[in-house]
């Protein structure tokens, strides 16, 4: 998500969504930032993790 009021204006709607429990929204939150940050959401082996987009690799090491 790209500027701030539309970034705002998504977490408020998960927020004050009625049919997500506490840790959905929470979990919905933590990886909306991470993706901001450069990071995607994965999932191997049952397992889940946070991995950096390749196009930011590079700079993270």
């Amino acid at each position: 998500m790209g500027n701030r009021a539309k970034r705002r204006a998504w977490a408020s709607r998960v927020l004050s969504d009625a049919h997500l429990t506490d840790l959905d929204k929470k979990l919905a939150l933590s990886i909306a930032d991470m993706d901001r940050r450069g990071f995607t959401f994965c999932q191997m082996d049952g397992e889940f993790f946070f991995q950096p987009k390749p196009q930011y690799a590079a700079s993270l090491t």
